[in-house]
């Protein structure tokens, strides 16, 4: 039996109008070819999105570890740098069978697309047809040679009939569909006076179809005449919004099952051209003043979306390691998913630079580690001879079996620019809309998962030493690790920002209501706001104890008395809001110039916080009359320091950890890390104890105790 070959498919983004119609070409083929298909989704080069520039470590991914072959959709990917930019980048790939599909690559099989010739005919037939004049041009990207082409072809066709080039027709976009509907705007605002618009792409057609209906009632717009707009791909929308799209079609079934062929032709060593050329040809619609005499219009399953975007991170919140994977199960049974597979990098985070793809050094983790396996529509048990794999396999050879095909989708999981692992899904079918939603909320759920593991592993080691040598990398760690899952909260409401924004926008998208699309947003909404306040409370908190921790972790040794220390006390009391609401019965019980060695500023920080628990231990009581004790004495060569009150007092359960953990009485509204550091201060710095005695309801009582200097 012949082996299967399995092709890598590395593709900008696999829910792009363009790209989504060469990504499903290229499944289809796969399957006609009966080879199995691993998809790197990576995004465009040089994008100036933060979140796209770290899909790109997903080409790291490739290698002859896993595959026979790759397709790359090289124009997509190659959108923003220069061809011999790209041509260097294909370099790392030297020696793996290869197909570039729309610019030409040394040692490879390039498939090109005619542009020029498609851009031409489309020109003269606004021109000769129609009679128009003043035709607009939105290119794409200056560096992209389909960009360039499609340009070349404008100029020409207006040389070719004797009409001059008005700059001021000109606008450069960045095919993204943002861009037409911005250029739109401009040209609405400034007056420009046009015939008809032509752009570089559908996706950038499309924005300035949806920028003249939204401002077609402020500006007084007439649709038929200023509504002439033109595209190029023949995308799958461009077929569904009315007035239908005039535009340009790329052969994309035959580029991409020519593809595989080549492809195959390459792996199995026969003879394959270097360079194939395609024609585009025009696609005349209403957009343009033609009747639609296309095809009928159809929706294939990719533009449906089954499953509601909201119901996919509403049913992935948690921090729980455990609950994320049931989570992450039902969700997968949500949205007919029948394979993913969960990967943790072995080593812990990797911190990925946007640049880092071009570095001839850069690699990803070698192995990784296996921690949810959810396969054939059931969620398994995760063998320990298939938990560790070398990166490059993407799954265990166990999920990679020879009895029948696969599609499968690689993507990385991060939060800003740490990377801690990756997600495989298996597609069935054509749906991948639900894909990324799922990868996202993974990454943001996951990694708030990980840095609560993190920071028990941090409390673990509060309890294995007192030592104040390690105090100031232990807070380090604190304070990253709790500032962590707040930016992953914020990284969620800006997320969810765009996902109302892009809801909103796709309103007229004839399998979702009007309705359905403003209830998610409202919804969304409702959501961040809640996100927001918590992030914002959080904050505040990180700020307080961070303040705290500086003083604490202070390198001065000095000596002090007990009247400077006194006179510390009293100017903290009669400037800290909170304790001037109390009744502080001083007590000294020692000569005030007894001294001690150590950072006076660490010892009163540590009283001071003692007091401000004692205050605080009287709220929600009734006793409006707040009497705290502060006892000064010498013990021996000792100095004992004495904090009473008479609030609700410490349960049996808390007191045991009180300095072993983080643990509080406040609720929300204390993190249990200041008698940490002030433990540990006083064991480390001053070689004194810290012990407390409490019973609900009768009151707290703090001692310190720190040795005399020799001439105290």
């Amino acid at each position: 039996m012949k082996k299967r070959r399995t092709i890598g498919f590395l593709v900008n983004d696999i829910d792009v109008s363009y790209s989504n119609l060469v990504y499903l070409m290229t499944k289809k083929a796969a399957e006609k070819y009966d080879c199995n298909l691993i998809i790197y989704e990576g995004r465009s080069f040089n994008n100036s999105s933060l979140a796209d520039s770290q899909h790109q470590i997903s080409y790291s991914f490739v290698d002859n570890t896993r595959l026979d072959g790759i397709i790359m959709t090289s124009a997509p990917i190659a959108s923003y740098i220069s061809d011999e930019e790209f041509v260097e980048f294909c370099k790392r790939y030297e020696g793996i069978p290869l197909v570039s599909l729309g610019i030409v690559v040394p040692n490879a099989t390039s498939i090109i697309i005619d542009n020029k010739q498609g851009m031409k005919s489309q020109i003269t037939h606004l021109i000769k047809d129609h009679g128009f004049r003043k035709i607009v041009f939105v290119s794409g990207p200056p560096t992209n040679m389909d960009s360039v082409q499609r340009l070349e072809a404008y100029y020409e066709v207006l040389g070719e009939n004797n009409i001059d080039v008005d700059p001021s027709l000109i606008f450069t976009g960045d095919f993204l569909a943002q861009s037409g509907y911005d250029i739109m705007k401009e040209i609405i605002k400034d007056s420009i006076e046009y015939d008809a618009i032509v752009c570089a792409n559908d996706e950038m057609a499309l924005g300035a179809v949806k920028c003249i209906r939204d401002l077609k009632n402020t500006h007084n717009l007439d649709l038929a005449k200023k509504g002439v707009i033109c595209g190029f791909d023949d995308s799958v929308t461009s077929r569904l919004v009315k007035p239908s799209l005039t535009t340009v079609r790329q052969p994309i079934e035959e580029m991409c099952f020519c593809a595989v062929e080549s492809l195959l032709k390459k792996i199995e060593g026969e003879k394959a051209e270097d360079v194939i050329r395609l024609p585009s040809v025009l696609i005349k619609r209403e957009s343009c003043g033609c009747k639609d005499v296309s095809e009928a219009s159809f929706v294939p399953d990719s533009s449906l979306r089954l499953v509601p975007g909201q119901r996919i991170h509403e049913n992935l919140q948690t921090y729980s390691l455990d609950e994320l994977f049931d989570c992450v199960t039902r969700t997968l049974k949500l949205c007919y998913i029948r394979s993913c597979f969960i990967f943790k990098y072995c080593g812990g985070t990797l911190l990925y630079d946007v640049d880092s793809i071009f570095y001839g050094n850069f690699s990803i983790p070698e192995n990784s580690e296996l921690i949810y396996a959810y396969y054939n529509d059931e969620r398994v048990t995760i063998e320990d001879s298939s938990r560790y794999i070398k990166t490059k396999n993407i799954v265990p050879d166990q999920f990679f079996m020879e009895d029948r095909r696969y599609t499968y989708i690689v993507n990385p999981l991060f939060f800003n620019n740490e990377h801690f692992g990756y997600v495989c899904f298996e597609a069935v079918n054509d749906d991948v809309l639900n894909f990324e939603p799922i990868r996202g909320q993974i990454s943001n759920t996951l990694n708030g998962a990980l840095m609560l593991m993190e920071r028990a592993k941090i409390e673990e080691s509060f309890r294995e030493t007192e030592r104040l040598a390690s105090l100031g990398q232990l807070i380090g760690g604190i304070s990253h690790n709790l500032m962590t899952p707040i930016m992953s909260i914020s990284g969620a409401c800006f997320g969810l920002e765009d996902l109302v924004h892009e809801y909103m926008a796709s309103i007229e998208d004839p399998s979702v209501t009007v309705q359905d699309h403003k209830e998610i947003a409202k919804d969304m909404l409702d959501w961040i706001y809640k996100l927001k306040e918590y992030n914002s409370y959080m904050s505040n908190v990180i700020t307080t104890v961070k303040s705290q921790a500086v003083q604490l972790n202070s390198d001065n040794v000095n000596e002090f008395t007990i009247e400077e220390l006194v006179n510390r006390i009293n100017f903290i009391k009669n400037n800290n809001t909170k304790m001037r609401k109390a009744i502080l019965n001083y007590r000294v019980d020692i000569d005030s110039k007894t001294i001690i060695e150590g950072d006076i500023s660490n010892l009163a920080q540590i009283i001071e916080n003692l007091l401000i628990n004692a205050v605080q231990s009287y709220e929600g009581m009734d006793n409006n009359e707040i009497v705290i004790d502060f006892h000064i004495l010498k013990d021996g060569n000792r100095v004992r320091f004495v904090v009473r009150d008479y609030g609700k007092g410490i349960s049996e359960e808390i007191k045991d950890r009180l300095f072993r953990r983080m643990v509080t009485t406040k609720g929300k509204d204390g993190t249990g890390l200041s008698l940490l550091l002030s433990y540990s201060t006083i064991k480390g710095k001053f070689g004194g104890e810290l012990w407390v005695e409490s019973k609900e309801n009768f009151g707290t009582t703090f001692y310190i105790s720190v040795p005399m200097t020799n001439n105290g």
